[in-house]
């Protein structure tokens, strides 16, 4: 197993530990939060009562196939919410969004009463760093990517092996921004979200509660948020 995949596997299953009988659970989307889920349905054969929103129809495929009963998201929310991120910073801001679900992951992460993020250890740094994504509605989307760049950043529609823009599961385009480390991650929010088109973005700051990181050994750090 590589390195990263162990620390994957190590974090997503340590955040299994936080679940308990008679939960609404969260189901977060990509590499890591597939081992949350995967425990999640270990814990359903052996009898205990969950239940689980998907943030994608990756995460309710994958939720089915192990017999995790699935609910909409109500008034109330979920107990508990896991999923990954691309990138961590000492603060607990993160970059989400790589698996193009970022919508729906931040509308059930600010629908928890406890929201924990997984990630492998290479994911932690001093300052966030990366491109940023965006979903953006179809109607009139060059003019939204045009108007992105007050940020300073160049957006770019993000597309398939074969060229083609991907759609996210809510059937809006996804674009993605920026490089390298970000210096002011609230402003450049601010930013994102007073252009009209956007209908998300990738910055979750101010959410995480928790952060279990794996590491290559196959243990796992955890850091809650100063608040």
């Amino acid at each position: 197993m590589d390195e990263a995949l162990a620390g994957k596997q190590a974090a997503g299953r340590a955040a299994a530990a936080l679940v308990e009988d008679g939960m609404v659970l969260g189901l977060g989307t990509g590499s890591t939060a597939r081992w949350f889920i995967e425990a999640v349905g270990e814990l359903v054969r052996q009898g205990m009562s969950l239940s689980g929103v998907p943030t994608s129809e990756q995460s309710a495929a994958q939720a089915r196939a192990l017999d995790i009963p699935l609910v909409e998201l109500g008034r109330t929310g979920v107990d508990l919410a896991v999923d990954g991120a691309d990138s961590v910073d000492p603060d607990l801001r993160l970059i989400k969004g790589a698996g193009g679900a970022l919508v729906r992951e931040k509308i059930v992460a600010a629908a928890a009463r406890r929201f924990v993020v997984v990630v492998d250890a290479a994911k932690l740094h001093p300052r966030l760093r990366g491109r940023v994504p965006v979903e953006v509605v179809p109607f009139g989307w060059a003019a939204t990517l045009a108007a992105l760049e007050s940020t300073g950043f160049a957006f770019e529609l993000r597309r398939d092996a074969g060229g083609q823009p991907l759609l996210s599961d809510n059937g809006n385009l996804i674009a993605d921004g920026g490089s390298g480390s970000i210096e002011d991650p609230e402003g450049l929010a601010e930013q994102i979200e007073g252009v009209p088109g956007v209908v998300g973005h990738g910055l979750f700051l101010g959410m995480a509660d928790l952060v279990v990181a794996g590491r290559p050994d196959g243990g796992v750090e955890e850091r809650t948020a100063a608040r």
